[in-house]
């Protein structure tokens, strides 16, 4: 619990600091681009991980094939959400009356191929209750992260800075994460997780499809 605790004072705080610097560099119009961004990012974050991650930390006997089968189901569900918004793009900059969201979206959606690649070892941590190594790796992350984008924001990035740092942490992290803890997915998956990954991508596509098709055609 101290660990965690340390995580998130350490990681907020560091988001705070360097926030502060930005704001000097920076024009609110740019920070709330972003937000405009985070938006769908966060709503896709939450579908990629579909509870999975924390169905495995409350399994006992978890196996191989069940790690697997979590791992290829979100990176699958990361590399369709990011298609999704891709495509999406035009629409959500429309809706916003911001023409330059249509290539910040669709580089910031990068992100959610890179989060869906270290869900297994995050999930494999937490079981483990190694938050000592998780919070090691927020720090640095963060830290690498935040000194690339005032670097950038100093040199006239303007809002790419904050594109710059949210991607650049997400694979700051998964980079460490592959490096400390290797686990390696095999192509094989349970039937019972194999139906329910199919009942979700069902579920998940009818809520999602009228929202991009909205934005899209209008």
């Amino acid at each position: 619990m101290l660990w965690s605790f340390a995580d998130n004072f350490a990681t907020h705080g560091l988001t705070f600091l360097v926030g502060i610097v930005l704001a000097r560099l920076l024009e609110p119009v740019e920070f709330g681009l972003i937000g405009m961004i985070m938006i769908f990012i966060a709503v896709s974050t939450s579908v990629i991980d579909s509870g999975f991650s924390q169905a495995l930390i409350r399994k006992q006997d978890c196996t191989e094939t069940d790690y697997s089968t979590v791992f290829f189901f979100n990176f699958l569900a990361g590399l369709v959400l990011f298609a999704l918004l891709f495509l999406a793009a035009p629409g959500i900059a429309f809706f916003f009356d911001q023409p330059r969201l249509i290539h910040l979206v669709r580089v910031l959606a990068v992100v959610l191929i890179i989060d869906s690649l270290t869900i297994i070892q995050r999930t494999t941590l937490t079981k483990r209750i190694d938050f000592k190594l998780q919070t090691k790796i927020s720090v640095v992350a963060s830290l690498a992260s935040g000194v690339i984008a005032i670097i950038m924001a100093y040199r006239g990035f303007g809002v790419w800075s904050l594109v710059a740092r949210q991607v650049s942490q997400r694979m700051f992290a998964s980079l460490l994460l592959w490096d400390i803890y290797r686990r390696h997915p095999r192509l094989s998956m349970t039937s019972t997780l194999c139906l329910t990954t199919l009942y979700l991508a069902i579920v998940y596509w009818n809520m999602v499809a009228p929202l991009v098709a909205y934005l899209v055609y209008g």
